[in-house]
């Protein structure tokens, strides 16, 4: 029984933080490249190189992709908040019955996601598009940075705006 106990609690520890994006790094979640769109490559983590003066460059695993700051036509940012459901489905509904009281506190607490979406036309001039699901410690740098070297204005989208 104690070791069923100390599994769930593990369990109701981590599982909340196993599907969001680590909160120093980036993650292409779509858009019109195809490299980055490509089997194993979809949904790639790595990191935005901000000191880059001329072009957005993310990092992953040794592969970057960059945008250069000049070519980029609309900028938009989204907030969006949901509780953790992803809590619910890795502990399974049997725990919620056995320590509600453990559970309750992971299950309600509420998690956040940065996107910033890009708009930006490539060196052959068609209209392109990347999506970034951007970590909770580098969203509002990020936000900043781009913001400044492109000179354009980010939309905010605020979750009821898209509802």
């Amino acid at each position: 029984m104690r070791k069923a106990i100390s599994l769930f609690l593990i369990c109701s520890l981590v599982a909340p933080h196993a599907l969001a994006v680590d909160a120093k790094k980036v993650q292409y979640i779509g858009g019109t490249i195809e490299k980055l769109r490509q089997g194993k490559d979809s949904g790639k983590e790595g990191e935005l190189d901000l000191k880059n003066e001329k072009e957005l460059v993310m990092v992953m695993k040794g592969e970057t992709f960059a945008i250069p700051y000049a070519k980029m036509e609309t900028l938009e940012y989204q907030h969006a908040s949901s509780f953790r459901a992803g809590a619910v489905t890795a502990i399974g509904a049997t725990a919620i019955f056995i320590i509600p009281l453990v559970f309750l506190p992971f299950a309600l607490k509420k998690k956040k996601k940065h996107f910033l979406t890009i708009a930006y036309k490539d060196a052959e001039d068609k209209n392109q598009a990347v999506i970034y699901e951007l970590g909770k410690d580098v969203e509002k740098e990020a936000r900043a940075v781009i913001a400044a070297r492109s000179g354009k204005t980010i939309k905010i989208y605020k979750e009821s705006d898209t509802q």
